[in-house]
């Protein structure tokens, strides 16, 4: 069944509008009486019947809210820095939606070398992924900040920075199920010994996310999927 995203939903309608309206009549060719699936991105998948189609709107008559989710189940945050290939961080976005994410921090470390995103493409990317994995709950995109912005704002129960230096705990041996955590991954070249100590003073633990080491993307979706087995796996 097709699906679209809205949050402009009142009483038993739902609006689409501007991309997703075009999405639904000019790409999809949707037509009036189909019936589709919106997601509200707060837990609510809803089933309706098209009743109107205009050039930059599409009204839909809502029949059910056909999945809900009261709340959130995914407990992972990511902080990742911006990979010097654009395409290398949209698709570790669209990865981590699919898979299962509460939300998402751009972060500039001393070794970042792409200074910049394009906000607006990411979280068309994160809508996308949603939309296309069934995801009730879209993961929140943060405006890109410094580490150290970061490190003095974060409130975690669970704080994780993985590293190339030393010996660690894997990732996996040390979280504790179903608890909100926040996982730090640095950029091509990794977190300099400063940025670990300044971490490490606020209260983060140092993990391995494996023996290989793994590009700035891989190592994000690598914590994703671990977190996730252990908390659907308990």
């Amino acid at each position: 069944m097709k699906r679209f995203y809205s949050q402009n939903i009142q009483q038993n309608f739902i609006y689409l509008e501007n991309d997703e309206a075009q999405h639904c009549s000019k790409v999809l060719r949707c037509k009036i009486n189909d019936i589709v699936e919106v997601l509200d991105g707060k837990g609510k998948m809803y089933e309706g019947t098209i009743s109107s189609i205009q050039k930059q709107e599409v009204l839909i008559q809502i029949q059910e809210i056909k999945k809900q989710e009261t709340a959130q189940k995914n407990k992972l945050s990511i902080a990742i820095c911006p990979t010097k290939n654009p395409a290398r961080l949209e698709w570790f976005l669209e990865k981590a939606t699919e898979i299962g994410i509460d939300s998402i921090f751009p972060i500039i470390s001393k070794r970042t070398e792409k200074q910049n995103i394009k906000f607006e493409r990411l979280q068309h990317i994160i809508v996308s992924a949603a939309k296309q994995s069934g995801q009730l709950h879209f993961p929140i995109l943060h405006p890109l900040q410094p580490l150290e912005t970061l490190l003095s704002t974060a409130n975690f129960s669970q704080k994780f920075i993985a590293h190339c230096e030393t010996e660690k705990q894997h990732l996996k041996d040390i979280y504790t199920p179903n608890k909100e955590v926040l996982v730090l991954i640095g950029p091509e070249g990794d977190f300099t010994s400063d940025e670990i100590k300044n971490a490490l003073n606020k209260n983060y633990q140092p993990i391995s996310l494996g023996n290989s080491i793994l590009r700035v993307e891989t190592a994000g979706v690598v914590a994703c999927v671990t977190i996730q087995n252990i908390n659907h796996n308990l």
